[in-house]
């Protein structure tokens, strides 16, 4: 066999590996709801102050808590009955993307846990559901503090994501291999 049957042949045996359902349903829905978080956080400002302003942040942080439950359910499935695929890459690569997985979960749980803290010491109320009483120790430094790392922590959370896609189109156009395969949504038997 030549050498690129091989190669064509090894990814052949691989490309029938996918995610579960539930795990690619996790990870596209957290995907979508960390642009729509991050686009609506980016443009909080430009709703006429009042109640339309409000109106969006409590539909930010609504979507926010979403994620920490999502991310709780991710990580509970995930250690327990989430299938488990052979790693695309062997070496430096495999380490690159552990690191970079962990990393998005550790931003991830980062930025929710810093949102709730921002909420908290802003005093705000998410629509009627409920309100964050603020703290007597939520001083304006301490509130610019815990905002600018939400905020802060938000920003890097995009950066890696955009990395970690950048990543899968790379495996899928350059390497023509089946990573990102593995993780889009099963199409229905015709």
């Amino acid at each position: 066999m030549k050498g690129t049957d091989l190669a064509t042949t090894a990814t052949t045996a691989h490309s029938d590996l996918k995610y579960d359902g539930l795990s690619i349903l996790l990870h596209w829905l957290t995907a979508l709801l960390v642009i729509a978080l991050w686009a609506l956080g980016q443009s909080l400002s430009f709703f006429p102050k009042g109640a339309p302003r409000l109106t969006a942040l409590s539909v930010h942080m609504a979507l926010g808590l979403l994620v920490g439950v999502v991310i709780l359910v991710r990580i509970g499935w995930r250690s327990s009955a989430g299938r488990r695929l052979p790693a695309a890459d062997e070496g430096l690569l495999n380490l690159v993307a552990k690191g970079a997985h962990y990393g998005l979960y550790l931003l991830l749980v980062l930025t929710v846990g810093f949102g709730i803290a921002r909420a908290w010491v802003h005093g705000l109320h998410v629509f009627d559901w409920f309100t964050f009483h603020r703290p007597a120790f939520a001083t304006p430094g301490v509130i610019h503090t815990v905002s600018e790392t939400h905020s802060d922590l938000a920003d890097l959370l995009v950066i890696l994501a955009g990395l970690h896609a950048a990543a899968a189109l790379m495996h899928h156009y350059v390497m023509r291999d089946s990573v990102l395969r593995r993780m889009l949504p099963r199409r229905r038997a015709e």
